[in-house]
């Protein structure tokens, strides 16, 4: 093996253990071995010291966990990026945006707003009903925009279209909307 290929930490560490002038190809996979045992475990200490970790159990029968299930599906996150953000977006008493393609619509709806204003802005007018004509764009533009942006957010998808789109995306999630319907049935009967 090329000299300049044992400058690293592992041919370090097996230089200084004796393994690659006295030791048998065993003994030096042994080597090998404790040196990454060692390297990991340092690794995940470091870790552990730099992001802190935590188990969160949630329960099936309480409904915990498909509340969690559900919620980060609504939100197309997984589980534990939902749990991570939900916990910050709460101590930071923020909200976490439950639809990021509505917002997109509305991010777009806005701009092309801005876009339209501006380009009637730009427009140089020869006469003064020019100047007229220009504010009643400017006011038709503002009016679409409050008019669309009314109807994103007073009418927004009802739960049943939601939870048929959440299916669509992935089957799944039939079978785990069924079993905890079923599970809250029975627990929760009359007798």
């Amino acid at each position: 093996m090329p000299k300049n290929a044992r400058k690293g930490a592992l041919w370090a560490y097996l230089d200084a253990v004796g393994v690659l002038e006295k030791g048998t190809e065993e003994e030096i996979k042994v080597a090998k071995r404790a040196y990454w045992k060692q390297y990991i475990l340092n690794y995940r200490r470091k870790q552990r010291t730099d992001k802190p970790e935590f188990i969160v159990w949630l329960s099936k029968k309480n409904g915990d966990y498909f509340k969690i299930f559900i919620s980060a599906k609504q939100h197309k996150m997984a589980m534990t990026t939902f749990l991570r953000t939900a916990a910050l977006a709460y101590v930071n008493k923020t909200f976490i945006v439950p639809d990021r393609l509505q917002l997109a619509e509305l991010k777009q709806l806005l701009s092309n707003s801005l876009n339209e204003i501006q380009s009637i802005v730009k427009q140089k007018e020869r006469y003064f009903w020019g100047k007229e004509q220009k504010f009643k764009d400017i006011e038709k533009c503002i009016e679409k925009l409050e008019t669309d942006l009314t109807k994103k957010l007073e009418q927004p998808n009802t739960l049943e279209e939601l939870i048929l789109n959440e299916i669509e995306k992935e089957p799944a999630l039939r079978e785990h909307l069924l079993a905890f319907l079923n599970s809250y049935d029975n627990k929760n009967q009359i007798t």
